[in-house]
């Protein structure tokens, strides 16, 4: 009997964590791929999930449309200046460390992982650079309105995210840093992820089901 008690507590618990606790997302867009491809389910946590740290994959609403709800990686934090030239990020003039990934250029409109040719650096997550963009002064950082020729300050109680997939992202180069009041949570894993085969039928992906997402 005390087995069953305790079993029945520890489905309440559960059911009670999730209902208030953690939203439920789906991955439309390719913005944070490979780490994140569309048509996977994620588990977000948005309440209780603590200081938003660098390296975080969160929701957000969006700064400039809050009924839009974008999923992005934070890199900059309140305070310091963010600088891009070509592929690596520098902070308070030091760069960043992660680890750059150049993917196969001709991906199409497929929603699957992109194929991964090389690396470079080291972090504690991985971004991702097509091959035709090899050549870091080809990708224009220039001409980031924010944080692109010259350094940009951040500003307290703020945060500069960005995308994963660094050249098919729309993120704070491109309108600005991101409140801590608009944040909604952490991303922490992937619960279901579908994607369709090669002749245009549904499949689970089952190596991606509950993997769990890498952030700082």
């Amino acid at each position: 009997m005390l087995g069953l008690i305790l079993v029945v507590l520890g489905l309440c618990s559960t059911v009670i964590y999730y209902l208030f606790f953690v939203e439920l997302v789906r991955m439309p867009a390719g913005s944070m791929a490979n780490t994140i491809i569309p048509g996977d389910h994620l588990v977000v946590r948005t309440r209780a999930y603590g200081e938003v740290n660098r390296g975080d994959i969160i929701l957000l609403l969006y700064p400039k449309d809050t009924g839009v709800r974008y999923l992005e990686r934070v890199v900059g934090l309140p305070g310091e200046t963010i600088q891009i030239r070509g592929r690596v990020i520098y902070i308070n003039g030091n760069e960043l460390r992660e680890e750059r990934v150049t993917v196969k250029t001709d991906v199409g409109l497929t929603p699957d992982a992109l194929e991964e040719l090389s690396t470079d650096g080291s972090g504690p997550y991985r971004v991702y650079f097509s091959s035709a963009q090899a050549d870091e002064s080809s990708m224009n950082s220039q001409d980031y309105p924010f944080g692109g020729a010259v350094p940009f300050q951040i500003s307290e109680n703020e945060y500069f995210v960005m995308g994963d997939n660094r050249e098919n992202s729309e993120d704070s180069r491109f309108w600005g840093t991101v409140r801590r009041d608009l944040v909604l949570g952490k991303a922490m894993m992937i619960y279901w992820s579908v994607g369709a085969d090669a002749d245009g039928n549904e499949k689970i992906r089952w190596d991606r089901v509950f993997k769990e997402i890498q952030n700082h």
